[in-house]
C-alpha cells in the first residue's frame, strides 16, 4: 500500500509541477510582453514631447510594427491628447531653470520642479523613473542645443498600475488554475494509475504464490539429499545440492518478505525503546566469523555507546544485517569493513557501513536501491563469486523509509559507504 501511495503522490506531484511550469512560463511571457509594450509607449510619448520642444503635439503616437504590437486606438481617440499628464523644463547644463511648461500637471510647482531637476541630474541617466507621493513618473533628458537640457517628466502611474494589476490578476488566475487542476487530478488519479496498480498487485501475487509453490519441492529435494547423505555418506554432489537448496530457500524467503513489505504501514510497527548500540554490535559480531578466512578481510566497529531510540528492533536489525551482508560480499580481498554509529540531533542516530571497493569508480549509484538491480555484474551468481539477487538493498530502503529514516550510498577514494539516518 505504501508503494501505491508513493506512486500516486509522485504522479500527482509530477503532473502538477509540469502544469505549474507551463502556467508560470505562459503567464510570465504574457506579463513580460505587457510590460515591454507599456514601456515602449511611455518612451514614444517622452520622445514625441521632447521633439516638440516640451509640448505634446496634437497627433497620435507613431505606430509600431513588432510581433507583440496591438492596435492602439485608445491613443488616437479625441480625448487621449488631454489625458496625458506631464511637464517639461528647459535648463542649463549646470541645472539652472530657464523655462518650465507646467500647464499639464497639477502636483508640481516651481519648487517641486527644482527638487526634481536635482534628483534627475543626480541619477546621471538620460532616462528613468521615480516615485513621488505614491505616483509613478518616467523622465527623459535630451539636448536641444549644446548649452541646454530639456527634461520631460510624464505621469505613468496609470500605466505601471495597469501592468502591476495585470500581474496580480495573472498570479491569482494561475494559482486558481493550478489548484483546480490539482483537485481534478487527485479525483481521477486512481482511474489513471489503476493499470499500474493492478500490474503491481499481480506481480506481488505471482511472487508470493510462486514462492509458496516452490517451497514444497525444495523441501523434498533437501530431505532426499539429506537421506542420501545418511545412507551413502556425504559426497560432492549432495553437498552441492544442499548448498543450492539453501540459496534457493533464502531467495524465496527474501521474495516473500519483499512482496509483503509493500503492505506494511507505520501502524504495523511495534515501536519500543531500542539499544541501537547493542543491536549494531550484535550484527557486526555475527558477521565477524564470516570474514576470518575470507581473503584477508577484516571488520572494524566504531560504535558510540548508549545510543537509544524509539523504533522497531526487528526491522532495524534487518537493515543492519543487510548492510553488513552486502559489505562482506563486496569487500575487496585484504579490505576493511567498517561499521560506525553516532548520535544525530537530540533523538536521532546515524549508521554507516563501508567497505573497500576498488571497482566502485564510475558506477551509477542511482540504481543501487532498485529491486533486482545488480550493480556489479562481474560478481553475478553465474560466476559463483558472490551470491545475490539485488533484493537486499531494496529491502533496506523500504524498511528504512518505513521507520521514517533515509538511506544513501556514496563512494570516495575506493571506499563505498551506505548511510542510514533516523
Amino acid at each position: 500500500m505504501d508503494e501505491i501511495r508513493r506512486l500516486r503522490r509522485k504522479f500527482i506531484l509530477t503532473a502538477t509541477l509540469a502544469v505549474v511550469i507551463i502556467v508560470t512560463v505562459a503567464l510570465g511571457l504574457i506579463n513580460a510582453m505587457a510590460y515591454v509594450r507599456m514601456q515602449e509607449e511611455v518612451d514614444d510619448h517622452l520622445t514625441m514631447i521632447s521633439e516638440n520642444d516640451g509640448h505634446l503635439p496634437n497627433v497620435p503616437a507613431p505606430k509600431r510594427d513588432t510581433l507583440i504590437d496591438e492596435p492602439d486606438w485608445y491613443n488616437d481617440s479625441p480625448e487621449s491628447h488631454y489625458q496625458m499628464r506631464y511637464f517639461s523644463v528647459l535648463m542649463t547644463q549646470s541645472g539652472e531653470l530657464v523655462r518650465a511648461n507646467l500647464n499639464n500637471i497639477a502636483s508640481f510647482g516651481k519648487l517641486d520642479v527644482q527638487e526634481c531637476i536635482k534628483e534627475v541630474l543626480a541619477s546621471k541617466t538620460p532616462k528613468g523613473t521615480f516615485k513621488r507621493n505614491r505616483a509613478h513618473y518616467s523622465y527623459q533628458i535630451t539636448e536641444p542645443d549644446s548649452t541646454h537640457y530639456l527634461l520631460v517628466v510624464l505621469d505613468t502611474t496609470r500605466d505601471y498600475g495597469a501592468v502591476e494589476q495585470f500581474m496580480r490578476y495573472s498570479f491569482r488566475f494561475g494559482l486558481i488554475c493550478v489548484v483546480i487542476y490539482a483537485l481534478i487530478l487527485i479525483g481521477i488519479c486512481n482511474i489513471i494509475i489503476r493499470p499500474f496498480i493492478n500490474n503491481m498487485q499481480n506481480q506481488k501475487r505471482f511472487i508470493t504464490n510462486a514462492s509458496h509453490e516452490l517451497k514444497t519441492p525444495i523441501a523434498i529435494i533437501s530431505a532426499n539429499a539429506e537421506a542420501m547423505e545418511l545412507l551413502q555418506g556425504k559426497s560432492e554432489w549432495t553437498t552441492n545440492i544442499l548448498t543450492q537448496v539453501k540459496r534457493l530457500t533464502h531467495l524465496i524467503n527474501d521474495l516473500i518478505t519483499l512482496a509483503k513489505m509493500g503492505e506494511r504501514t507505520r501502524k504495523d510497527l511495534k515501536l519500543t525503546e531500542v539499544n541501537v548500540s547493542g543491536l549494531l554490535d550484535n550484527s557486526v559480531e555475527s558477521f565477524r566469523p564470516l570474514v576470518l578466512d575470507d581473503n584477508g578481510k577484516k571488520i572494524e566497529a566504531q560504535i558510540e555507546p548508549n545510543v537509544v531510540a524509539k523504533t522497531e528492533e526487528k526491522s532495524l536489525y534487518e537493515i543492519f544485517n543487510i548492510l553488513m551482508d552486502n559489505a562482506v560480499k563486496y569487500c575487496d580481498p585484504n579490505g576493511t569493513i567498517t561499521a560506525a554509529l553516532s548520535k544525530s540531533g537530540r533523538h536521532g542516530f546515524k549508521v554507516s557501513v563501508s567497505n573497500s571497493y576498488a571497482a566502485g569508480a564510475n558506477k551509477d549509484y542511482t540504481h543501487f536501491f532498485e529491486r533486482f538491480y545488480r550493480g556489479d555484474t562481474s560478481h553475478s551468481t553465474g560466476t559463483g563469486k558472490v551470491a545475490g539477487y539485488g533484493i537486499g538493498l531494496s529491502m533496506a530502503r523500504d524498511l528504512t523509509e518505513l521507520l521514517k529514516g533515509s538511506i544513501k550510498v556514496s563512494f570516495k577514494d575506493g571506499i563505498i559507504t551506505y548511510t542510514v539516518q533516523f
